[in-house]
Parts: C-alpha cells; structure tokens; sequence
C-alpha cells in the first residue's frame, strides 16, 4: 500500500464518512468537486482498529485512481458522539463497542497525513456554508431527519461543537410533551416524533388499534416492512391513517425549524435526510407549519431549503475540513 503523499497546498484531499452501516470515502477538489469515490460496510462490531485499516485501503486506492499523488490531509465526517479535537468517541450509540476509542492516531500513522475529524451534521452545516447556493453565509443550520434527527450549527462563521463536542443535538428537544419518546428516552423530543423510526411506530400502533389503512397493504402484511415511505405512499393515495400521521409529522417539523429559526436567526436552515426528501410534494405545507412557530421576521418566508448536495453533504463537509 503506497500511501499519498502530503502537501498542504494541494488542490485534493481524502474525505471519508463513516456511519453505522456503511463506510464512504472520496477524493475532493478545493471546489468540491468529487473525483472518485468507494464505500465499505462499517461493521462496526469487528472493532474501530479493523475500521481504520479498511477506511485507510480504501483511501489509498482512490488516490491511486483518481492520480492524486499528493493530498493536502484526510477529513473523516461521522456519527457520534465525539470529541471533535481527539475525534474519541463517547457511547456511540451505531457504532457498538468504539466508545473512548479513536481512529485518528491509526488513519495518520498508515497515510502519513494529518486527518481531522468532526461530527457528520456539523460538518454538513460547514459543507453548506462552502459549496452550493449558501456558499459564505456565516449563520447557518444544518437538520437531517432521517433515521434519527441531527443538527450542524455554524455561527459567526465558526462550527460551534461545545463545551464537550456535543453541540448540535437538535432531535432530543422537546417538540411535543407527551409524545412519543426516542431510543435514549426523550419524552417528546424531535427524533421520537419525526423520524423515520417514530413514522413506523406510529403506523404500526394504528394497525395494532384495528384502524384500516392502506399502510399494512403496502407493506404485504407484515407490520416489519413498514418504513417511512409506505406510510407516505398510502398518504398520496388519500388513506387516513397515513395522512393523520404525515401531519403530525410536519406539525413536529414546524415546531421543531420553527423554534431553532427563533433562537438562532440564521442565514438559512438547511435539511436533508430521506423524511424531509419525501415531503417534497407537501413543501409549501412544511414551510406554513414552519412559519406558524417563527418569529415575525421569519414568518412570511422562512429561510429553509432542502440540500442540494443529497447524501455527499457529509463528504464535503470532511473535505472542507481538511481544506
């Protein structure tokens, strides 16, 4: 294995992204441009050093293809928590068995660069801020709500991690006391009501309860293929159930954007992450809820926008890291 060599002039770096299923990597232009590209299962039981040795493989094969003989260093963008300067984990919760570990030391011992690591939604809020139509706003948001509900703050300019790195934690507010709780039992927090987990479990105690719908129809019977977007589905097609529960869920978003947008005036909101891809159709109705729970100055146009780099956003937030 023929590591990269480092020069911190260089127009590339090595990005990396690592969550609890897979583990992607790139090689970025200073532009954001993405010259090549690989993934790996994480697998993250076989242990955080036989992660790095794999992520570090991966690297070195990319630059071999994408002829980047010379890196200006690594950026590795993922799920936490972390300390964001040593890049040690703290009870990961997808990452099973890596708390108090980092693989920072091993990544520049093989590559022989220095690498940087920081948490996924806060450098998706810093990607956002570098590539893209928000290119230089200095006051930005990043949400994901996916699987589970996360944030990235950029203010003044400057990511803003904490006093413990742990900044940005925007799924485990309260959005609706009483509600569903989430996995670390937050009772009505964002994540517990929002996610994709939380649509699933609200459409599976509906079915439970005896309430007809399309829902189960969709997924063939079985309670365990439900996912987010049968629930959507059945929505479109006017069943009751689902539409009861995508305006929930929209209600939740609009607390949720709407209180974030109140504390922290940002340039923009930026979202991402499959649910905020599947309410495309119902956009105009997630920015009225939005609007419902803002400010007067956000009010009439609240400033929130769906990513325009899709699932690169993490990469290009290491990138820019690097850079």
């Amino acid at each position: 294995m023929t590591a990269p060599l480092y020069d911190p002039n260089a127009e590339t770096v090595i990005a990396g992204d690592i969550g609890g299923t897979q583990i992607r990597a790139a090689v970025v232009e200073r532009s954001g441009n993405v010259l090549t590209r690989d993934a790996i299962d994480t697998i993250p039981e076989r242990g955080i050093d036989d992660a790095s040795r794999r992520l570090a493989a991966m690297a070195v094969d990319l630059c071999a293809t994408a002829g980047s003989r010379t890196v200006a260093g690594m950026g590795v963008s993922t799920a936490g928590p972390l300390d964001p300067d040593s890049g040690r984990y703290v009870d990961p919760p997808n990452l099973t068995g890596w708390d108090g570990q980092t693989m920072k030391p091993a990544l520049e011992a093989t590559l022989g660069i220095p690498v940087w690591i920081g948490h996924d939604a806060t450098l998706a809020a810093f990607a956002e801020t570098r590539f893209g139509p928000h290119r230089g706003a200095r006051n930005l948001l990043y949400v994901t709500v996916s699987t589970g509900v996360g944030g990235g703050i950029i203010a003044n300019g400057e990511m803003v991690t904490g006093r413990h790195g742990y900044a940005g934690e925007v799924g485990h507010m309260t959005v609706r006391p009483g509600g569903q709780s989430c996995n670390v039992g937050c009772d009505g927090c964002f994540e517990g009501n929002a996610s994709g987990p939380s649509i699933v479990r609200s459409a599976i105690e509906a079915a439970g309860a005896g309430s007809e719908s399309l829902i189960l129809k969709f997924a063939r019977g079985d309670p365990a293929k439900v996912t987010s977007r049968i629930v959507f589905e059945a929505a479109d097609r006017g069943d009751a159930v689902a539409t009861r529960i995508r305006q929930d869920v929209i209600e939740t978003i609009g607390v949720g954007f709407g209180s974030l947008l109140n504390i922290f005036d940002p340039e923009a909101l930026v979202a991402g992450g499959g649910v905020m891809n599947g309410l495309k159709p119902q956009w105009d109705e997630v920015l009225d809820a939005v609007g419902r729970h803002s400010l007067a100055v956000h009010r009439a146009a609240p400033p929130v926008h769906l990513t325009t780099h899709g699932d690169d956003v993490s990469l290009l937030g290491a990138a820019a890291l690097a850079f």
